[in-house]
C-alpha cells in the first residue's frame, strides 16, 4: 500500500512540471501539461492518481493516447486518462452562427428554440437575420425565442470577430439554400468556407458532419463529429450524430456508447433514445430496443420515428397487431409518411389482409410514384387476390423503374408463369441470372418452367445450381425429384422427394410424392418387393471411419438419441439401461444423407437400411441385455 507516498509525489510533480504552480493544483490538466508529465517521467501510477484527482480539460483522442503510449506512459496512466471527464462548462450564450449550425446539423427547430431559451444569445437578431433563419428551416417557435432571448455581452464582442460571424452566417444562409435544393456539394463548400472564418466552432463541424452523412460520406461525418466533440465534449447533438454514423457503418457498440453519452448529458433527449433503440436492435437486443422507443414516446408522444421503429420491432417479433397500431400512430402524426404506409402494408399482408395491403401500397405510390418496392409489393398482393394482370402490370412497372433489380425480374417471371406464359417467364428468370448468376430463387424458378416445357435436362441443371447455392430449398429438391422421375431415375427422385419432405413435412405435395414413390419400389435394381418402410435418423455421418458418434435409434414407438461406437463390423449402442450390438452384413460403410435420416424395414430379426446411395445394408440386433452403464 502506498497512499502516504502520494502527497510527497504531488509536491515534487508540482515543482517540476513546467507552467504548473501550487496555486493551480485544483485546475484540470491541459493537454500540454499531460504531455509534459509523461515526458518528465510521471506517466505512471503517481501521474494516474493526479489525473484522477484533478481531471482534464480536454477529450483525449485515440491518436493522443497512442502518442503517450509510445512516449512511455503506463497502462494505468492511460486508463486514468480515458476515464477522466472534462469539467462541465458553463453554458455560454448562442452566437448567430451557432443557431444556423444547429439547424444545419439536423437539430429540430423546436429543440433549437429550447436551447435559445436556456442559454440566451450574444446578439440582437435583426429582421434580415430572422428571415434567414426561416429560410434555414426555423419555425415560428424559434423565431419567437430569438426575439425574446436574454442577450448577454453584446457590448464586449470584438468587432473583428463580429464581422467574421456575419460573413460566416452568410455562408451558412447560402448553405441552407443549397441544401434545400439538394445541391449537397455546394452546401458543403459553403460550410467549409464558414469554418475557415470560425474554425473553432464545434456546431459548424457538427453541421458539416451531418451534411456529409446525407451524401453517404460516413467516414467524413465521423471525422467532423469527433472534431466537434474535441472542441465541445458536452455537445449532445454531436454525440447523437456520431453515433448514427457509426451505426450506419455497422459499429453498433460504438453507437450505443455515443447515444448513451448524449443521454448522460440530457436524459430527456428523445432523439437519443430513438437512436439508442435502433443500435440495440442492431445488436439483436429487441427488448432493449422496445424499451428505448417507448421511453422516447413517453417524452415525445408524437415522435413519428419512435412510432415507426417500435412498430417495426414489434412486427419482427410477430406482434402484427402492435405493428399495425404503431404505424397508425405514425400516420396520425404525419399522414404522408411514406415509410409508415409501407410498414402498415407489410403488417396487413402478414395478416393476409390483402385488400388492406393493396390500399396502403397505393398510398405509398401516391406519395412517391417512383417507389420501386411498392410496385413489387403491390403486385404480390394483387397476385394473392388472383389479379394476375394487375400483378404483371405492377411488376413490369418495377422493372421499368429499375431494370437492374434482379428480384423484380424474378417476381415478374413468377407472375408470368402463373398466367402460363412460360416463354415470358423464362426470359425474366434468365435476365435475373444475367444480373446475378448466384440467385438461387431464379435458378429454381427457371428449372421449374423448363421442366414444365419438357426440358428435363435443363431443369436438372438449374435445380442443381439452385441447391448448390441453397441446399435447404425444399421446392428445388421437389422440382429436381420431378425432373429425375420424368427421366426414369426413380432412385434419384425418391432421394429428392425425401429431402423436400424432411425440410417441409407440412407440404402435402412433398409428402404425397415421397410416399407414392417409396411405397411403389424399394429403389434397388435387384428387387421390386413391397415393404413396410420406417424412418430412423443416424446423426453420425460415417460410423465406420469414426469410432464414436450418436444414433437416433428406433426403440419401440420412440426414437431415442444414444451414443454409439464401432467394434469390428458391429455397431454398439449403449443407453442408461440397455446395450445393443448390431452386426452389419456386407459393406463396412453406411453412407448417410446430410440430414442423417435413413429408410429401413424389418425382416424378422434383421433391419434392412437404405443409404443415401440407394444401397441396402443389413443389420441384426444380436444382443439386448438389461444393464446399468458402468460409471
Amino acid at each position: 500500500m502506498r497512499p502516504r507516498l502520494v502527497a510527497p509525489f504531488v509536491a515534487i510533480i508540482f515543482t517540476l512540471l513546467p507552467g504548473l504552480s501550487l496555486q493551480a493544483q485544483q485546475k484540470p490538466f491541459t493537454q500540454e501539461q499531460v504531455v509534459n508529465m509523461v515526458r518528465d517521467g510521471f506517466g505512471d501510477d503517481s501521474g494516474a492518481k493526479l489525473i484522477e484527482q484533478r481531471g482534464i480539460e480536454f477529450a483525449p483522442s485515440d491518436d493522443f493516447i497512442q502518442t503517450l503510449k509510445t512516449a512511455g506512459a503506463s497502462e494505468e496512466f492511460l486508463n486514468a486518462l480515458r476515464a477522466a471527464k472534462p469539467p462541465e462548462t458553463a453554458k455560454k450564450p448562442l452566437n448567430q452562427v451557432q443557431v444556423f449550425a444547429l439547424l444545419m446539423g439536423g437539430v429540430p427547430s423546436h429543440r433549437v428554440a429550447m436551447l435559445v431559451g436556456e442559454r440566451g444569445t450574444d446578439f440582437k437578431p435583426t429582421d434580415d437575420y430572422l428571415q434567414e433563419v426561416r429560410l434555414a428551416g426555423g419555425e415560428d417557435e424559434l423565431i419567437g425565442a430569438l426575439k425574446g432571448a436574454r442577450v448577454t455581452s453584446v457590448e464586449n464582442i470584438d468587432p473583428a470577430f463580429q464581422a467574421r460571424q456575419t460573413e460566416a452566417r452568410q455562408h451558412l444562409a447560402r448553405a441552407g439554400e443549397f441544401y434545400r435544393g439538394k445541391r449537397y456539394a455546394d452546401a458543403a463548400g459553403e460550410l467549409r468556407a464558414a469554418l475557415v472564418l470560425t474554425p473553432e466552432d464545434a456546431d459548424l463541424h457538427d453541421a458539416l458532419g451531418t451534411l456529409l452523412g446525407e451524401e453517404g460520406d460516413w467516414d467524413g461525418e465521423i471525422t467532423e463529429e469527433r472534431e466537434a466533440l474535441r472542441l465541445n465534449p458536452n455537445d449532445e447533438f454531436a454525440h447523437i450524430n456520431l453515433g448514427m454514423a457509426l451505426g450506419v457503418k455497422g459499429d453498433w457498440d460504438g453507437e450505443v456508447v455515443e447515444e448513451r453519452e448524449a443521454l448522460r448529458l440530457n436524459p430527456k433527449n428523445a432523439t437519443a433514445h430513438v437512436n439508442l433503440g435502433v443500435a440495440l436492435g442492431g445488436k439483436h437486443d429487441l427488448d432493449g430496443e422496445i424499451a428505448e422507443e417507448r421511453e422516447a414516446l413517453r417524452l415525445e408522444p408524437n415522435n413519428e420515428k419512435a412510432h415507426l421503429n417500435l412498430g417495426a420491432v414489434l412486427g419482427d417479433r410477430g406482434d402484427l397487431d402492435g405493428a399495425i397500431a404503431e404505424a397508425h400512430e405514425a400516420l396520425r402524426v404525419n399522414p404522408n409518411n411514406e415509410l409508415a404506409h409501407s410498414n402498415l402494408a407489410h403488417a396487413l399482408g402478414g395478416k393476409h389482409d390483402w385488400d388492406g395491403e393493396i390500399a396502403e401500397e397505393r398510398e405509398v405510390l401516391r406519395i412517391d410514384p417512383n417507389n420501386e418496392m411498392a410496385h413489387v409489393n403491390l403486385g404480390m398482393a394483387l397476385g394473392m387476390k388472383g389479379d394476375r394482370d394487375g400483378e404483371i402490370a405492377e411488376e413490369r412497372a418495377a422493372v421499368g423503374q429499375n431494370p437492374n433489380d434482379e428480384k423484380a425480374h424474378v417476381d415478374l417471371g413468377l407472375a408470368l408463369g402463373a398466367k402460363h406464359d412460360w416463354d415470358g417467364a423464362i426470359e425474366e428468370f434468365r435476365e435475373a441470372l444475367r444480373l446475378n448468376p448466384k440467385n438461387a430463387t431464379a435458378h429454381a424458378s427457371l428449372g421449374l418452367v423448363l421442366g414444365i416445357k419438357g426440358d428435363s435436362d435443363g431443369a436438372i441443371t438449374e435445380f442443381r445450381q439452385a441447391l448448390s447455392l441453397n441446399p435447404k430449398d425444399a421446392n428445388a429438391h421437389y422440382g429436381l425429384g420431378l425432373a429425375f422421375e420424368k427421366k426414369g431415375d426413380q432412385a434419384g427422385a425418391l432421394e429428392e422427394f425425401r429431402s423436400a419432405y424432411e425440410l417441409n413435412s407440412d407440404n402435402g405435395s412433398y409428402r404425397e410424392a415421397y410416399e407414392r414413390l417409396l411405397n411403389s419400389t424399394t429403389t434397388t435394381a435387384s428387387s421390386k418387393e413391397q415393404h413396410n418402410w420406417e424412418r430412423g435418423k443416424v446423426i453420425a455421418q460415417d460410423i465406420s471411419s469414426s469410432p464414436v458418434g450418436t444414433y437416433a435409434a428406433p426403440v419401440g414407438t420412440a426414437t431415442v438419441a444414444v451414443p454409439i461406437y464401432r467394434r469390428s463390423n458391429s455397431v454398439v449402442i449403449e443407453t442408461d439401461n440397455y446395450r445393443y450390438e448390431w452386426n452389419e452384413v456386407g459393406r463396412n460403410m453406411l453412407i448417410l444423407p446430410a440430414n442423417g435420416f435413413v429408410d429401413f424395414y424389418r425382416d424378422g430379426n434383421w433391419f434392412i437400411v437404405l443409404d443415401s446411395k440407394h444401397k441396402k445394408h443389413k443389420f441384426t440386433l444380436v444382443s439386448m441385455t438389461a444393464r446399468r452403464q458402468e460409471k
